[in-house]
């Protein structure tokens, strides 16, 4: 699946290097050397790992990590989030207000169901839907999830219908590209996105915070109307049907400047 973005990457005069990390611990920093202009482009599973070793290249991953917790973007985003109605507390905390009373948590009155992901862009666990009782079990909660801490913070939301879902990326306050990846709970891939879908994405691109120079928005249909489902870092996002060309000429203009003001000292 990577082929087509390595040849783009080749196309556009930069080196590449492909790794299958399934076969083993690699040691990264043999690629390239420290002082390097690299990108990293591939799993939260890999980039948690580069993170921890603090390679020096520039910018190594394509996010600021801190801005991509949910308790950082939604304020900016509220106008237009799908969960906009929920709340982020510690694990522990939901829990405990399950147990007392799962109903008057979110106001609800007939949805069986949460819908819950991490706070964290690293994603310890995969945003899903629960029911009360998975939620009040706590140990198994974790256990089920390889957590540790039960005090990690959670978005909590009522469980919505979505009819279809969009990436899009977003450079320098401007759409750039934008990939159908889901339709109807199942895969489903084109180019583009409809004009309500547009709308919101625009609006989002306009705002004067930015997360950083290119980065991803992820945007849904629900009840005939478009919302902001969540934001991503460049670095691990598929790119689906995305205009590759667009996103490689993009993200290496805004990693050479990255890397230009670093050996300045700026």
């Amino acid at each position: 699946s990577m082929a087509p973005l390595a040849t783009e990457i080749r196309k556009q005069g930069h080196n590449v290097k492909i790794v299958d990390y399934t076969r083993g611990i690699t040691d990264y920093q043999r690629f390239f050397p420290q002082t390097e202009c690299v990108i990293f482009y591939g799993s939260l599973y890999i980039a948690k790992q580069i993170l921890s070793w603090d390679l020096s290249w520039t910018p190594g991953i394509i996010g600021t990590i801190e801005h991509y917790h949910c308790t950082a973007y939604y304020p900016h985003l509220k106008p237009w989030l799908l969960n906009a109605g929920g709340y982020i507390l510690p694990l522990s905390e939901l829990s405990s207000s399950v147990v007392e009373n799962p109903k008057s948590l979110l106001n609800l009155e007939d949805s069986k169901r949460f819908f819950i992901r991490p706070n964290s862009p690293l994603k310890p666990f995969a945003g899903s839907l629960y029911s009360p009782r998975e939620v009040t079990d706590l140990d198994s909660f974790m256990k089920r999830h390889y957590l540790e801490d039960p005090n990690i913070l959670v978005v909590v939301a009522p469980e919505q219908s979505i009819e279809a879902e969009w990436r899009v990326i977003i450079a320098q306050g401007q759409i750039l590209c934008a990939s159908q990846y889901r339709q109807i709970e199942k895969p489903y891939y084109q180019s583009g996105m409809p004009e309500i879908v547009r709308q919101v994405a625009e609006a989002v691109a306009q705002q004067q915070w930015q997360p950083d120079p290119i980065w991803v928005l992820d945007l849904c249909c629900s009840g005939n109307l478009a919302y902001v489902v969540e934001i991503n870092f460049l670095s691990c996002s598929a790119l689906y049907k995305c205009d590759l060309s667009l996103v490689v000429r993009e993200a290496s203009e805004a990693a050479w400047k990255q890397w230009v003001k670093k050996q300045q000292g700026i």
